[in-house]
């Protein structure tokens, strides 16, 4: 077992250069929380049977108008496993952060939950459906 750094590709050398994951910076935007909703609540899984990758996951409340980040978590993700975080958003302006891979066997998808932990409808985002940041990744 390998583990992948800094977008590292496992890729043979192909026209003379070396392939490399093009890692992303993936966001939900800013969303405003829904009724009884409590948390924001990520899933990132890796389903590679070999490599292992990092993922930080950033929750930041917007509510001043300024960011301010809640949940900063590097994420080590060993093939075939998934990690799930939940944070605090209770009425307040939020967007999650996902500093991805690039590796196409690495998805990450948000959820709105509730106390009891349930999805609530409205704010789910499957990988597809976030934007790429054309930001620093970290």
């Amino acid at each position: 077992m390998r583990h992948i750094q800094s977008g590292e590709c496992r890729k043979p050398k192909c026209c003379g250069q070396d392939h490399k994951f093009k890692r992303m910076v993936l966001t939900t935007g800013v969303l405003n929380t829904v009724a009884d909703q409590t948390a924001a609540h990520i899933e990132v899984a890796n389903f590679d049977p070999t490599e292992t990758f990092e993922v930080r996951v950033q929750v930041i409340n917007w509510n001043s108008g300024a960011p301010v980040v809640l949940l900063n978590q590097l994420v080590t993700l060993l093939p075939n496993r998934h990690v799930n975080l939940s944070q605090n958003v209770t009425a307040f302006h939020y967007e999650v952060r996902i500093f991805h891979p690039g590796s196409p066997n690495v998805i990450a998808n948000t959820f709105a939950i509730d106390a009891g932990t349930f999805t609530l409808p409205g704010l789910t985002f499957n990988q597809k459906e976030l934007m790429e940041l054309d930001i620093p990744f970290m």
